[in-house]
């Protein structure tokens, strides 16, 4: 059962007596992080009761420091506040040419906006739409308006040598998908290793698939052998042992943009029922082209919890960059997405010096911050009118999103509202606490250390000093 937290209980609870020394870490945590080989000096933390004007704890909190993924907390907030809750992205479609009888003698044509969540299914959708409204045959190509950003191009191996990694697809102004390919294996009853890919791909089709195998369902990725040089044809040398019983592989930029949205579009305009044997290319939409239709994303609010709750990299990117766009910056870049980002927190009293934003989305050996300044941005959320949308998107600790597996089972299970951050190097917690004395606090901690991704017993103790467990 979930912790009550009364809605009423932040302005109406007594602050929490400040205890001793604020500026040294409790005997646990510093206990955990010597066991960890992470010298103090690498961590920043800050303890707050939201009704107290200073912290119950206090340590290294000016320092700018990685924030790996914690950095979302701040164009998901920006953007709930500039944008609001209901915003949505429209992405149009048009027809560049004639369209009689059903037949479009020319191109089809989408102008991307930027949406961080058009899939695959919501495409169908659209396609199946046109259909309905008469489309049975496009003789051009699609053409693809990906004018609202002006991005250098994507290295998806640029960040760690991963260039597969779902987590390093690039930001685009027409982002189908994530850019991403699920592969399904399962053992079948004739004895071969099934295999599928979401989303449907034309001409996707194994060309050496794994043999079905014995053996414990250990390693399984690595023991498929698998050679991903043609994408659409990839090539499992290995085998898969039949234990393994259903798995996912999910893989990002497996094919280039374009190659995989023409495979893309290929097998939804054939399951729409239009028939199109061009190309993708891209372009501008001319003047005169005829609108036909439509796609409006998810409301805001939804992108937001699924960026903070499952720390998406390019979703988050693409609300950064849509900042510079809604401000009236077109075409929008990092750059300008940051000046915006930065005037807003200027003019919201929430001046970041130190801040060094970068992409946005935390995914950076660059990004800083200070444990000070997420700390006000959280108490600012709190107090502010998005605040439910917010705090909502953060994973609650032992139930769902990034916080669902690491608590589960823990006292702290539903008491916590957090954002995590990992990279190499950085471990770092911040959100919201509910202590044993119902009384809420906000909380960060940032550990910036070759040894940090031993640091997580430390958090785990600074969350039970906090909660009152320690």
């Amino acid at each position: 059962m979930l912790a009550a937290w009364p809605a009423s209980q932040a302005l109406a609870a007594p602050p929490r007596a400040l205890r001793g020394r604020t500026d040294a870490l409790p005997p646990t945590v510093a206990a955990a992080l010597r066991r960890a080989g992470i010298p103090a000096s690498a961590c920043s933390v800050v303890v707050q009761p939201l009704r107290a004007s200073r912290p119950r704890l206090r340590v290294h909190a000016a320092v700018p420091r990685n924030p790996a993924s914690v950095l979302k907390l701040l164009p998901t907030y920006i953007a709930l506040n500039q944008l609001g809750p209901a915003f949505r992205w429209r992405t149009p479609v048009y027809a560049v040419g004639a369209l009689h009888d059903g037949v479009l003698s020319g191109d089809l044509a989408f102008v991307g906006s930027g949406d961080p969540h058009l899939m695959a299914d919501d495409l169908w959708r659209l396609l199946l739409r046109l259909r309905q409204f008469g489309l049975r045959r496009i003789d051009g190509n699609v053409l693809v308006d990906r004018s609202a950003f002006a991005l250098a191009p994507h290295n998806p191996g640029a960040f760690d040598g991963d260039a597969l990694a779902a987590y390093n697809v690039g930001p685009d102004a027409f982002l189908v998908n994530f850019d991403a390919l699920r592969i399904d294996f399962a053992p079948t009853v004739d004895g071969r290793v099934g295999i599928a890919a979401d989303p449907p791909l034309a001409g996707f089709a194994p060309a050496a698939p794994p043999r079905l195998g014995d053996g414990a369902c250990a390693a399984w990725k690595a023991q498929l052998g698998a050679d991903f040089t043609a994408p659409l044809a990839p090539r499992f040398a290995g085998a898969y042992a039949a234990s393994c019983g259903e798995q996912v592989w999910n893989l990002g930029s497996a094919l280039p943009r374009d190659s995989y949205l023409h495979a893309l579009l290929g097998a939804l305009f054939a399951q729409a029922g239009i028939d199109w044997r061009g190309e993708v290319v891209d372009g501008r939409v001319p003047p005169g082209a005829t609108l036909l239709d439509s796609w409006a994303s998810q409301p805001l609010a939804q992108i937001v919890r699924d960026i903070n709750k499952f720390s998406n990299n390019v979703m988050a990117q693409q609300v950064f960059l849509t900042l510079a766009l809604q401000a009236g910056h077109r075409p929008a870049d990092f750059a300008t997405a940051g000046a915006v980002a930065r005037q807003w927190l200027d003019s919201h009293a929430l001046a970041m010096p130190d801040l060094v934003l970068e992409n946005g989305c935390g995914l950076s050996r660059d990004a800083r911050i200070s444990a000070d300044d997420v700390t006000r941005l959280l108490r600012a959320a709190w107090m502010g009118p998005v605040m439910p949308e917010f705090v909502a998107s953060l994973p609650l600790a032992g139930y769902d999103g990034t916080l669902d597996e690491r608590f589960r089972g823990s006292p702290l299970a539903g008491l916590v509202r957090a954002k995590t951050g990992t990279l190499r190097d950085v471990v770092a917690l911040a959100g919201y606490v509910q202590t044993a004395a119902d009384e809420r606090s906000t909380f960060v901690a940032l550990i910036n250390d070759p040894r940090a991704e031993h640091g997580w017993d430390a958090i785990d103790a600074l969350l039970k000093y906090t909660v009152g467990l320690a």
